[in-house]
């Protein structure tokens, strides 16, 4: 008499439904790719920030520290115009004060301290030195990225459960319309 061997490749009953499975599948998937999306963020910000090169001053200029007299305009002017001007004092190497426009970012406030690059005479050379912000450039670029990828992927998994959970109403509804007539007792 032959007895049946169980074989490795037998797979035992299951009592999973296979949007079920799917579901396990849609989580686990879900979980890879929130980590790739934290690992792609955190390559975009260090390229990000390596970008971000402050320029050295021209050969010759000094750097000085400019004191805004006023602040600087609000984020909102900024989206208008590509250029921001404020009043600032500053010191030449010999010793000079100096009044004028510097070029800014938005958002600064009265008495803040902005680096500028001066010639020997005391006239700006370059006011874009120090504008740069290479941490704030590469947080701002991987968390971007951070949820611009968790975005997507919480709006595929939602399509993906909408479509499971569609599949089991109508498994559901065949089911029940081949046993409740028997059920209900109308059979």
């Amino acid at each position: 008499m032959d007895v049946p061997t169980p074989r490795d490749d037998d797979q035992e009953p299951s009592l999973f439904r296979a949007t079920d499975r799917g579901r396990r599948a849609l989580r686990h998937a879900q979980l890879l790719l929130g980590l790739l999306a934290i690992a792609v963020a955190v390559l975009v910000g260090g390229a990000a920030a390596a970008q971000q090169v402050v320029p050295a001053p021209a050969p010759g200029t000094t750097l000085v520290q400019a004191e805004l007299l006023e602040p600087s305009p609000l984020p909102e002017v900024a989206m208008l115009t590509s250029t921001l001007t404020t009043r600032a004092r500053w010191t030449a190497p010999g010793g000079t004060q100096h009044t004028g426009q510097l070029p800014v970012v938005a958002g600064l406030a009265k008495g803040d301290l902005v680096p500028v690059a001066v010639d020997a005479g005391g006239s700006v050379v370059d006011a874009r030195v120090g504008g740069a912000d290479p941490l704030r450039a590469g947080l701002v670029a991987g968390l971007s990225t951070l949820l611009a990828c968790w975005a997507v992927l919480a709006l595929a998994v939602s399509l993906c459960r909408s479509r499971l959970d569609a599949i089991d109403a109508e498994d559901w509804e065949t089911g029940w319309a081949r046993v409740e007539p028997e059920w209900s007792g109308r059979a």
